[in-house]
């Protein structure tokens, strides 16, 4: 009896011919993730750390945009949340045809603020300019490249800021002039 559990225990080991890989500490981002748009600035990149076989990545985000575009030049930082329900693979790509998501980012200036300013009455805004929560929904696809040892993935999300949200909950016929911005972006996996 003895030696069949000690057989199967045997079994049950994973040989290897070199030791295993120490993972990473959890603060060390396993991606980075640069951005077009999806109302955190023209242009955003930052760290990433996927979870759960990267069926939820985290993002620290800086964005920029320039006068030209968005009327003044501002800098925002988001951290954002996605999750991947599902991740089926075709011919060696990963697909994420489904994409969920939350952000929240505060964008810095004298123009934006969480607290109202004095200059302003009680109540003369009720959202604070400078935190911006929003949802998001998207999808992807990703191929590693074996030459660099990366994968690299690209993405598209509809983001929903709360104020769009909110306005377009109190007059649904707005919801064609701007309830959604797009945003298209890559991660590259290490």
């Amino acid at each position: 009896m003895r030696g069949l559990v000690l057989a199967l225990l045997l079994a049950a080991v994973e040989g290897r011919a070199e030791p295993p890989e120490e993972e990473s500490p959890w603060f060390v981002p396993d991606h980075a993730a640069l951005q077009l748009a999806g109302s955190i600035g023209l242009l955003s990149a930052g760290p990433g750390w996927g979870f759960l076989r990267d069926g939820v990545d985290a993002e620290l985000l800086l964005g920029w945009a320039p006068p030209a575009v968005a009327g003044e030049d501002f800098l925002t930082v988001t951290l954002k949340g996605q999750w991947h329900p599902f991740r089926p693979a075709w011919r060696g790509w990963t697909l994420r045809p489904l994409t969920v998501g939350l952000l929240l980012s505060y964008t810095f200036g004298d123009a934006y603020f969480v607290g109202l300013p004095d200059r302003y009455p009680d109540g003369y805004y009720w959202f604070k300019t400078a935190l911006r929560p929003a949802l998001l929904l998207g999808a992807g696809a990703g191929r590693p490249v074996p030459a660099l040892g990366l994968r690299l993935q690209g993405y598209a999300e509809l983001v929903a800021t709360d104020y769009r949200l909110l306005h377009f909950l109190q007059s649904p016929a707005t919801a064609g002039t701007g309830l959604f911005s797009l945003a298209l972006g890559v991660r590259v996996r290490f």
